[in-house]
């Protein structure tokens, strides 16, 4: 969704709590890419995620973040080409992946704007 996009970069160029919550009322309302890879092994995610794995990126002292990506213009692609991507609304994958004690928050546009919201 380019109206995200735009929203994150302008976030990422000057947070301000105002543009913020614009961005948060924005992601009620859109749907995120959400990078996972195969895996019969794996403890799928409380939710959406069944027999995917998800992607993870670290954040420090041993914690991990969720990346999800407001469009694919978004998802550089060497990392794409790992990936499959999951397209579903944001507000029904934060409420699943905030339950999931693997990660301590979401990332969202990892590469670019780095909007993190935190899960805990």
């Amino acid at each position: 969704m380019q109206e995200l996009t735009a929203l994150l970069a302008k976030y990422a160029a000057a947070p301000a709590q105002e543009m913020g919550q614009t961005v948060m009322e924005t992601l009620s309302q859109s749907q995120v890419y959400i990078p996972a890879a195969a895996d019969k092994n794996v403890v799928p995610m409380q939710g959406n995620l069944m027999g995917l794995k998800p992607d993870s990126i670290p954040a420090g002292e041993g914690k991990v973040l969720f990346p999800v990506f407001s469009d694919t213009d978004q998802i550089p692609d060497r990392y794409g080409e790992r990936f499959t991507f999951l397209h579903l609304p944001f507000p029904q994958f934060y409420d699943a992946a905030k339950q999931d004690p693997r990660f301590a928050g979401i990332v969202i546009d990892p590469f670019t704007a780095k909007f993190v919201l935190s899960g805990k």
